[in-house]
Order: structure tokens, then sequence, then C-alpha cells
């Protein structure tokens, strides 16, 4: 009898987990945002260059010079989304409190300890092992989910059966997953 709540708990695990999908494959899918891509050079937030403390400081550097008009908006990344392949080299980039590979200095101070909270999603791995990207935090435009009514939680309905025995059941989730700005988002190739 407990598939009759496992099998709800398992499909809307799924549902919220469709959610996710949609936000990552507008990140890895570069769509079409005001007439261009999301990501490109004309809008400096698309750069080149692998993980490392330099590229992560001029990426900061890039973020903060956004402008709106001729306003400088001076917005901070908060959040490294990274591959699951990168994780570990990330996590020692973000949180050593010396330049990682400094070894005939070790006290030469991170620029970029502590700069962003590091998430990794495999998600990111199957789109593209090298690239990375910096958001900024909640708050700021960035990519927007709505939900229908304001209601997050995946709707489970059921029918019970009157001429067979059993039950139907269906898990739904109205969202919508969009753009809303590209001044708080950066990705790099990672090459």
């Amino acid at each position: 009898m407990s598939f009759i709540t496992r099998i709800p708990q398992s499909m809307g695990r799924a549902a919220k987990a469709t959610v996710g999908d949609l936000v990552y494959a507008v990140l890895t899918g570069n769509p079409e945002f005001n007439g261009s891509s999301l990501f490109s050079a004309e809008r400096d937030n698309l750069v080149d260059g692998e993980l490392s403390v330099d590229t992560l400081a001029d990426a900061r550097s890039q973020m903060k010079r956004q402008k709106s008009g001729t306003r400088t908006l001076n917005i901070s990344p908060a959040f490294l989304l990274v591959p699951t392949l990168q994780e570990a080299y990330a996590d020692q980039i973000i949180h050593s409190t010396s330049v990682p590979g400094a070894d005939a200095n070790s006290g030469i101070k991170n620029p970029v300890l502590n700069m962003a909270t590091i998430v990794a999603e495999p998600r990111l791995d199957d789109a593209d092992e090298d690239a990375w990207y910096l958001t900024a935090a909640k708050g700021r435009d960035t990519i927007e989910v709505a939900y229908l009514d304001g209601n997050a939680a995946p709707t489970v309905e059921s029918t019970s059966g009157f001429t067979v025995d059993g039950v139907t059941m269906k898990v739904r989730i109205d969202a919508g997953v969009a753009p809303m700005d590209y001044r708080g988002l950066l990705k790099s190739t990672g090459k």
C-alpha cells in the first residue's frame, strides 16, 4: 500500500526537477533575448578561458562594469555554476586562502577567495564539460521561474476506477522559465 504515497511523491520530485531542467536549458541553450543571444561578446557577458583565479577575477570585473544606459551597475557575482567535473577544482580556487599553484610563495592572497557560492550541476556536464557561469544574487533579474497562480508545488490529481479496481494519478506543475536580463549573467566557454 505504500506505493499509493511513494509514486505520487516520485512524480512530484520529477515535476520539480523539470523546472530545473528548464532553467538550465535557458543557460546552456543561449536563447535569443531582446534581439540578440543571451550570452554574447557584444553584451559583455561571454568570455573565454578555463576556470582559474585570473579568469574569475576578470569575469567578476566584467560583471561589475555592466551598464544600464550610462550608469555602471556594479553587479557582484553570487554563484559560480560549474559542471560536476570541475567542482573540486572550483572549490580549490574559491576556498583557498592563497593562490592555487603559487607554490613558490604560498603567502599570495587569493583575490577570489569566497567570491561566490559554488553550484555543481550535472546538467552542465551534459551540455558542455568546459563551460562555467557566474550569476548575480537573488533579487537581481537573471532567469525567472514563474508559476501559475504563484503555486510552486506540484498538483497531484487522482481518480478511482469504477469498473476496474485501481487509481489513476497525474501530477502537473504550471511553470514558465525565461531570461529577464543578461547583465546579471556571465558565461565562460571554458576554453
